[in-house]
């Protein structure tokens, strides 16, 4: 035991360490026993290990620790506290622990910390006291001069004493989750070094305007969730280096125009969800450098041609959720590199001719809940490299002709929950890459069969929640690479025998909620490469023998929540592969024990919420105690 230099007895149920447990470990260097039961330590458990480098006893039930207990660990640099039961810490505990780097203490219950407790750690680097119940903060931090790192987040702080920081390294100070109202000019005080503030989650109704005076090196900071109504003009003035600044979550209405103009380096800006009703032209005339702006869940009514001026390196742009009424498109010539840009609940009918023209270099276009009715013709012009469009939650109900004109390098369309009844062959012209189409939860009731020759390339095709019930059967004939298709929520009764003929490729089949009722052989053409069949919610009440003869590669077959009354193996003859059958919530009241023998390969039945006897369910348990 001498030579030993670790222990390690974590995820125990320790209880109690004996007095002297670790007397024959003299060159113990880490003591490893978090997740265990310990209650308390004993006073002088460490005095034989004066070797010992780390310590962590995190996620116990320890309420106290006596004021020797630490004594003659002169060479102790982490010491890990957290997740305990302390509400008190003895005011030398840490005394003569002058190589301690590494402190931490959150998730106790401690209430208060007495002054100087900490001022013996002069190579303290990193403290965290987060998720404690301190009220206020006294002289803790006094001679931490290479102090780098404080977490005080989660506390119950309401304000800052002057100069509490001050004296220390700091890099980095989190004080989100308290109660602060306000930042007082004399709080962060001489932390000249600091790179990194998080304020977010307190109480803040007020900032002086020098409160961040100091900072000279600070490039984040959070001043999220709160409840700034404004902010000085000169808050920022001397934050030259700032690169992140997070404004969000607060109940801000105006920005004074000069606010950022120091702001020179600033590569993101979030501003979303506050009350901001106008910007002033100008206002980011000097953050060339910002790629990243949330102005979302505001009150803006217009996008003026000035509005963003300034914001040339723009890449990402999301200004939904504000009651836009217009929009002018001299507006985007200001982000000649945006890629991704997202606009939600606004109240214009339609994007304005040439808007596009600005947007070359657009991958993502999101306009979400809008009033566009109608898709006209070269709406899309000039956003040669979009991949990924997403008109969703809108009234759409007719596109015309050449809409898409441009786009012959969209991955993506989406064009969820609109108003199209039908889907004629010219709507789509120029996708001739697209991969992936969802017009879910709209009114189709017919479809051109001569649609979908447009996309050679479709392997995603969602249909689902639409009025389909009579389907020609050439609609899908043209789709050679079609590997998933979603038909749910329909009306449909059959499908023409031919219609996935072509579909070589085709995997996963959703028929679900839908009108089937008899199956037999034909109701479900078959595609060679089926792996997954949805059938769940279809009034299906009777399976036919021969109904799934030609399904050889089929894994996953889901009948639930139908009218079945009756199951024999028959029904799924050629499943020979099948892993996995849904039948649970339909009327089935008898079952064969040796219904599933000739299915090798078959690993989970679900058959809960049926009619069957209890005894037959154990038969089947114990017959196949490997299926559910």
């Amino acid at each position: 035991m001498h030579a030993l230099a670790e222990v390690d007895f974590h995820n125990n149920d320790l209880e109690e360490i004996e007095e002297g447990a670790f007397d024959n470990s003299p060159n113990l260097v880490e003591l490893t026993i978090f997740h265990n039961k310990l209650r308390s330590l004993p006073k002088d458990i460490f005095r034989k290990s004066p070797l010992l480098e780390t310590i962590n006893i995190c996620e116990n039930s320890i309420d106290h620790l006596d004021e020797g207990t630490f004594k003659g660990l002169t060479k102790l640099k982490t010491l890990h506290l957290d997740n305990n039961l302390l509400t008190t810490l003895p005011p030398q505990l840490f005394n003569g622990l002058n190589a301690l780097t590494d402190l931490n203490l959150q998730r106790n219950g401690i209430k208060d910390l007495t002054d100087g407790i900490f001022v013996h750690l002069n190579n303290l680097e990193t403290i965290d006291l987060s998720k404690n119940q301190l009220t206020e903060l006294h002289n803790i931090f006094e001679g931490l001069t290479k102090l780098n790192q404080i977490n005080l987040s989660g506390n119950r702080l309401s304000s800052i004493p002057d100069g509490v920081f001050s004296g220390t390294s700091l890099s980095y100070l989190d004080l989100s989750s308290n109660q602060i109202e306000n930042i007082s000019p004399g709080a962060l005080k001489g932390l000249h070094l600091l790179k990194g503030i998080t304020l977010e989650s307190n109480n803040l109704t007020e900032i002086a305007d020098t409160s961040f005076g100091d900072l000279k090196q600070l490039s984040i900071l959070s001043l999220r969730n709160n409840k700034l109504e404004s902010l000085p003009v000169g808050i920022f003035s001397e934050n030259t280096a700032l690169e992140y600044l997070y404004l969000s979550n607060n109940e801000i209405s105006k920005l004074e125009n000069g606010i950022f103009d120091k702001l020179a380096r600033l590569t993101r800006l979030h501003l979303d969800n506050n009350r901001i009703t106008d910007l002033e032209s100008g206002i980011f005339k000097n953050l060339n450098k910002v790629h990243s702006f949330d102005i979302r869940y505001n009150k803006l009514k217009a996008i003026y041609a000035q509005t963003f001026a300034g914001l040339r390196s723009l890449t990402l742009l999301t200004v939904s959720k504000n009651p836009i009424r217009s929009i002018d498109c001299d507006a985007f010539k200001a982000f000649p590199f945006l890629e991704y840009l997202s606009i939600a609940d606004i109240e214009v009918e339609d994007l304005p001719p040439h808007c596009s023209s600005s947007l070359k270099r657009l991958h993502s276009l999101t306009i979400k809940n809008s009033k566009f009715k109608q898709l006209k013709k070269g709406t899309f012009m000039g956003m040669g490299k979009l991949r990924n469009l997403y008109l969703t939650e809108s009234h759409i109900s007719f596109i015309e002709p050449g809409a898409f004109d441009g786009l012959a390098d969209l991955y993506a369309l989406s064009l969820y929950q609109n108003n199209l009844s039908e889907i004629v062959k010219d709507m789509f012209i120029g996708l001739e890459k697209l991969d992936w189409l969802t017009l879910t939860k709209n009114s189709i009731s017919s479809i051109d069969p001569t649609t979908f020759e447009l996309f050679p390339n479709l392997r995603y095709l969602y249909l689902g929640s639409n009025k389909l019930n009579n389907l020609k059967g050439t609609e899908f004939t043209k789709l050679p690479k079609l590997s998933y298709i979603d038909l749910s929520n329909n009306d449909i009764m059959s499908l023409p025998s031919e219609i996935f003929m072509s579909s070589t490729f085709l995997t996963h089949l959703l028929l679900n909620s839908n009108n089937l009722k008899t199956l037999e052989k034909g109701s479900i053409p078959a595609a060679p490469k089926l792996v997954y069949l949805y059938l769940q919610k279809s009034n299906i009440n009777e399976i036919k023998p021969g109904t799934f003869e030609n399904f050889k590669s089929l894994l996953n077959l889901d009948l639930s929540n139908n009218t079945l009354k009756h199951i024999s193996a028959e029904m799924f003859q050629g499943l020979t592969v099948m892993h996995s059958i849904g039948l649970e919530h339909n009327e089935i009241r008898d079952l064969n024990p040796d219904v599933f023998d000739n299915f090798p390969q078959l690993k989970r039945v679900r058959l809960e919420g049926n009619k069957l006897d209890v005894r037959i369910m154990e038969i089947m348990k114990g017959k196949y105690p490997e299926l559910d």
